[in-house]
């Protein structure tokens, strides 16, 4: 009787935790109608749900919502207030300093070879992201030098007041000869009309989300930065989980988050096409030229590496070596 009543109790324990569930948050910097939110992180959401009968659910909490602030999604991940993060390793600066290593000018070519070579360098950057599990790292297509006046080439912008995301893209314009002004991309399109800037370094994804192409008529399609983005989950949570939920997670991952280098160019095509329809001029950049500005940035590149990296000058060095190595392995 007693061995039966010890099976019997395990058994149960074994039902119970099969039919465990798991509500799970999933906090993003964008809105809940971003394509990174609707293409990317819902479906992924719903595929696990699916995968796991229902055991696992997540709850989106985009920008706008209590847990949708940019400077805030690294740090709600560790800590555990979401179990499941979309941020941009730029924000807030310096919490990220391997990571956007890669945005230095002219590093990547498009976004499937950047997102490749991030996700070849996953294990040396996951110093970047303690207490976390790191999902996939991708980057954006890289972006374009945008203006309201005609221009011809990345030099045209000497003498121009153009908004600058990064501090490498800052030290780019100061070296053509242009005024950087920092400011975040929601007060680009008044900051134009208003005459405060003449243009905008930007990919062409948030110009079409902006409408920047209804203010900034010149577009010189140079390939200069990407922007990097994450996706982390909470590490004690993803440990406490079954192996069986844990298998699915990092499957459906891989399938679904593999789609980004295809994402990131065809949202950039529809911005594209939208300047197009209206009259804009698209100046294109060979690969030699951008080759050319690489080797002419190469000092401005240097100086960011050993004094405004956010780690020693070696360590910088070195990592934006390997960044470079592993983008030339994808190319």
């Amino acid at each position: 009787m007693k061995t039966f009543i010890t099976a019997s109790v395990l058994a149960l324990a074994a039902s119970a935790t099969t039919a465990q569930e798991f509500d799970m948050k999933m906090s993003s910097m964008f809105p809940s109608t971003h394509f990174i939110n609707t293409l990317a992180m819902q479906p992924w959401a719903d595929e696990i749900e699916k995968r796991t009968e229902g055991r696992v659910k997540f709850t989106l909490f985009p920008a706008g919502s209590a847990l949708g602030d940019a400077t805030k999604q690294f740090d709600q991940a560790r800590a555990g207030v979401v179990d499941v993060s979309v941020g941009i390793p730029a924000i807030p600066r310096g919490r990220h300093p391997k990571s956007v290593l890669v945005e230095l000018p002219f590093t990547v070519p498009d976004s499937e070879v950047g997102t490749c070579a991030m996700m070849a360098m996953k294990d040396d950057l996951a110093s970047d992201y303690p207490d976390t599990k790191v999902l996939y790292l991708t980057v954006t297509e890289p972006s374009g030098a945008h203006t309201r006046e005609k221009v011809a080439s990345l030099d045209d912008l000497a003498g121009m007041r153009i908004r600058t995301p990064t501090p490498a893209i800052t030290a780019m314009l100061e070296e053509i000869g242009a005024t950087p002004v920092g400011m975040p991309p929601t007060e680009i399109y008044e900051s134009v009309e208003r005459g405060v800037v003449d243009g905008n370094i930007m990919p062409w994804g948030p110009v079409g989300a902006f409408k920047l192409h209804e203010v900034l008529g010149y577009h010189i399609d140079a390939g200069i930065n990407p922007v990097a983005m994450y996706i982390v989950m909470n590490q004690r949570k993803f440990d406490s989980l079954p192996e069986d939920v844990q298998q699915v997670i990092d499957e459906v991952s891989d399938e679904v988050f593999s789609n980004w280098g295809r994402w990131w160019a065809e949202t950039d095509q529809e911005a594209i096409d939208a300047a197009k329809e209206a009259g804009n001029e698209i100046i294109p950049v060979s690969d030699e030229e951008r080759e050319t500005w690489r080797e002419r940035l190469t000092p401005v590149i240097d100086n960011y590496l050993a004094n405004e990296s956010d780690m020693s000058e070696d360590e910088a060095k070195a990592t934006y070596a390997a960044i470079r190595e592993a983008v030339a392995g994808c190319e």
